[in-house]
């Protein structure tokens, strides 16, 4: 072949329609003389009640109905199967219409046979008639179909007004299974009828056992609707063993199905993974509205099924997979109803259980690689304030113990920022800390206690110093530092003291230590010069009197102190604040006493002094601006 033709493409095949299957003119004629036929049964009931007797009629028609059956049969075995199938579905009819006749017309009459038994006996008797032809005639699909169809109506109606819910649920729990395992042996259609018809019964019966369970959770807590669910349900709506044995089925129900459903092949419109989820929704449901009722501990209950649901689905080894969607779905429906039913009936401090679960369960999704650790602090610090607000307004929680456990909250999350080295992460936890903090001093001031407000600041000051010992954290230091002073003014407000150095010592004290071990590289004015000024000048201000000789001789004790340690280390301002201090004492020390010294002392020393100064000037410049140089050099 040569080259250019190789590199052709060759042209794509054109595809083959699908047609449409349409109705052939003998299934046209079967279809309508069936109808026919039918029609003129009903007929011959309704027009010659008068002239024939009702046993007659009944047997007449009986007779017509074998005699179609037993015609399908032998078509069947001929290979006629539109035929066939025409007279089964005739002779299906029929016996449908004669059953129906004989009750209508008064053969079989309410005295002998309540109308829910005679219907579940007649359903029952069409039923077996087609499963038994289905044997017979296997290859006819109107016995399988009516068989699975019809055969779901005989024991709803036969127990119906008989038995309780919950026997009459499981009833139908075992004909759906048997229906379902049956109908996977016949054909495809069979399989798919039974499919439908089993899923039908199957949320038939899980829809009403959760309204049953769910009406009675509605009369236990709801008094004005209590009279009618009575009504509804026979006075037995706040009975709880009915409520038991009702969500008992549920979960068995939910458990075969998930079984069925893996064991046995379902049609594509049925998909395993819907009926799973489906399944496991309405037993959390069932079981969510059914632990409430309990008495005393029911509540407490459905809350620690949602925790201990959700345990369960995040320590869980694979994260898809049956196992883990039937875990997420359970804690999801569970968490929802006990989110609601908390919510609708107003119990706070419920709610703060489930804050502090979601807390809780959130760090344990950041620790199983669930969540990213900045989304679980998102999660976990507001829901642990959230959990601390609604028990401390349900009063649970006292506001001194709100405020300390919000502050501690605020301080844990400050810690945390400490141990991580991701930015955004720590935003999130110092913004999480700042609001806990907020929230716990409004709490004090709603106390009114300036003793909690300064318990308050100083546990979030304390982590904050910590925070801080990193050189790129530095600015956290100054926040505890005003943190630390706000708590000493808030504690020294409570006593009630009035004595200044309260309000000045300690907060210099902070001062001092911040400078020193932050900004000791910056000038002597910044690291100390705060701290210098706030501990020694308002105590230097107020010692003004002689009786005030214990504060005057600490604070020129200090102010000593200060000069000779600016001396040694070539600091500035601790010699020029301690030089100040000095100076101010001095001058008001001389200013009280000046009044008693003779005036001629005054006159002769100030001459003294000026013939001094005079004498020695130029020397006693030049030490000035050697001390001025000095003084200059110093830090």
């Amino acid at each position: 072949m040569p080259a250019y033709q190789s590199s052709l493409r060759q042209p794509p095949e054109p595809k083959v329609r699908r047609q449409r299957r349409r109705l052939s003119p003998q299934a046209t004629l079967l279809s309508l003389g069936v109808l026919l036929l039918l029609a003129a049964g009903v007929t011959f009931l309704a027009v010659t009640w008068d002239s024939l007797p009702v046993a007659v009629q009944a047997s007449i028609i009986a007779t017509l109905a074998a005699l179609s059956m037993a015609s399908s049969v032998l078509a069947a075995r001929h290979k006629l199967a539109g035929t066939a199938e025409a007279l089964a579905i005739l002779g299906s009819g029929l016996l449908t219409v004669d059953l129906y006749g004989a009750r209508a017309l008064g053969l079989i009459g309410p005295d002998t046979v309540d109308g829910f038994t005679y219907f579940g006996l007649a359903a029952a008797v069409v039923a077996a008639t087609n499963l038994l032809l289905s044997r017979i005639a296997p290859t006819v699909i109107t016995y399988g179909v009516a068989a699975v169809i019809i055969g779901q109506l005989a024991l709803p109606f036969l127990l119906a007004d008989r038995v309780p819910l919950a026997p009459f649920l499981f009833a139908l729990l075992v004909q759906v299974a048997i229906t379902l395992i049956w109908s996977t042996k016949g054909t495809k259609v069979i399989r798919g009828t039974g499919a439908i018809c089993s899923a039908l019964v199957f949320w038939a019966l899980m829809i009403t056992g959760c309204v049953r369970v769910f009406l009675s959770l509605v009369a236990h807590y709801s008094t004005r609707t209590r009279p009618a669910l009575n009504d509804l349900l026979d006075g037995s709506a706040t009975a709880l063993a009915p409520v038991l044995a009702t969500t008992a089925v549920l979960c068995l129900a939910a458990v075969t199905g998930i079984t069925l459903v893996r064991k046995v092949s379902l049609p594509r419109t049925l998909p395993p993974a819907l009926a799973e989820a489906t399944c496991t929704a309405a037993a959390a449901f069932a079981v969510a509205t059914c632990l409430p009722q309990l008495p005393t501990a029911g509540r407490w209950l459905d809350t620690a099924l949602a925790t201990a649901l959700a345990l369960i689905a995040l320590l869980m080894a694979k994260r898809s997979g049956v196992r883990a969607a039937v875990g997420w779905t359970a804690t999801a429906v569970v968490a929802m109803v006990n989110l609601l039913f908390c919510a609708l009936t107003q119990d706070v401090v419920q709610l703060g259980l489930v804050s502090a679960a979601v807390s809780a369960l959130a760090l344990v999704a950041a620790w199983r690689k669930h969540l990213q650790p900045t989304t679980a602090a998102l999660i976990a610090s507001p829901a642990a304030q959230l959990a601390v607000l609604l028990v401390t307004y349900d009063a649970f929680f006292t506001l001194w113990t709100g405020a300390i456990t919000l502050a501690l909250i605020g301080a844990l999350s400050i810690a945390a920022a400490c141990l991580v080295n991701n930015p955004p992460l720590e935003r999130v936890l110092l913004t999480c800390a700042a609001t806990a903090t907020l929230l716990a001093e409004s709490i004090a001031l709603i106390d009114l206690s300036e003793t909690l407000s300064g318990i308050v600041l100083t546990i979030a000051a304390a982590p904050l110093v910590a925070y801080g010992m990193r050189p790129t954290r530095r600015q956290a230091l100054l926040v505890a530092g005003a943190l630390l002073i706000l708590a000493n003014t808030a504690f020294v407000l409570g006593t009630g003291a009035t004595t200044i150095e309260w309000f000045t010592l300690p907060p210099a004290a902070v001062l001092l230590a911040i400078g020193t071990y932050a900004y000791r590289t910056q000038p002597s004015w910044i690291f100390l010069g705060p701290g210098l000024l706030l501990g020694l000048v308002p105590s230097a201000l107020i010692a003004n009197s002689n009786d005030d000789y214990l504060r005057t001789t600490f604070v020129v004790a200090a102010a000593l102190a200060v000069i000779l340690l600016g001396t040694r280390l070539s600091l500035q301002s601790p010699f020029v604040i301690g030089a100040a201090v000095l100076l101010k004492i001095t001058l008001w020390q001389f200013l009280e006493v000046a009044p008693l010294i003779p005036r001629w002392i005054t006159l002769a020393t100030a001459g003294l002094i000026l013939l001094t100064v005079g004498a020695t000037y130029e020397r006693r410049l030049q030490n000035a601006k050697s001390a001025a140089r000095w003084l200059t050099a110093l830090r």
